[in-house]
């Protein structure tokens, strides 16, 4: 009996969630990063950061594969990394608004806008406007929605009161060009902001619809849209089909 329950006990250890089988891509991606990817050690992070793909979540080893691939150069380690330091670390390191900057900057640099929009914010916290407004520039001329109507709202004037509001020369034709464009897939919002660029002067409305047919999505060759199929791509395994 003694040695049937040992049995049964070592079974169940072996089945629970902390000594599951790795998936093949996870154990493709533990190869790649061995080897030296930043890349792979990246999105090998992402699989513990969220618990995907059968793979355990486990914060304290994702931040461990962030801070390696950050090390070895790959963008999208270092904001993670960033990220870590920024509040998602919560209860494996502290908070460090400096550290999380430095890391952050990186990407942004890379041409990721989702980290040149976080360097904004930061900026704008230690009161540098200017710097940050570049920084947001950037990340709206890759379409980034929050970028263009936080910067819309600024140049048509129509910042909540509640909001601190960074100095700039007001233009409404570009204010309400950008507001147009954060909401272009969101029909309901986008009839409602037409709506009241209808209510300004025709130049103003002339004005704003020629900047809204002329712009151009620029974005950078630093692409997050792929998602996990990334890690399959690079793992060399067929993307399973939604």
């Amino acid at each position: 009996m003694k040695r049937l329950a040992l049995l049964f006990f070592a079974l169940a250890v072996l089945s629970s969630p902390g000594h599951a089988e790795p998936t093949a891509l996870q154990s493709k991606l533990e190869v790649l990063s061995a080897n030296g990817s930043g890349e792979a050690a990246y999105h090998l992070g992402m699989l513990y950061h969220m618990g995907l793909n059968g793979t355990p979540k486990d914060p304290k080893k994702a931040f461990g594969l962030f801070k390696l691939s950050a090390e070895r150069g790959d963008p999208f380690g270092a904001y993670k990394y960033g990220c870590y330091f920024d509040g998602q670390g919560q209860g494996i390191v502290e908070s460090d608004a400096k550290t999380a900057l430095r890391w952050k900057l990186i990407a942004a640099e890379a041409g990721y806008s989702l980290a040149q929009e976080d360097v904004a914010k930061h900026l704008f916290a230690e009161g540098k406007e200017a710097e940050a407004l570049r920084w947001l520039e950037r990340a709206a001329s890759q379409g980034s929605p929050m970028a263009l109507g936080f910067l819309g709202g600024l140049y048509a004037g129509i910042m909540p009161p509640d909001m601190p509001t960074p100095k700039v020369v007001k233009d409404e034709a570009k204010g309400w060009a950008y507001l147009l464009l954060s909401v272009q897939e969101i029909p309901e919002m986008k009839s409602g902001f037409e709506a009241e660029l209808a209510k300004l002067s025709p130049e103003v409305q002339a004005r704003a619809k020629a900047l809204t047919a002329a712009w151009k999505r620029q974005p950078s060759a630093l692409d997050a849209s792929e998602g996990i199929s990334a890690a399959y791509k690079l793992a060399g395994l067929p993307v399973p089909q939604e």
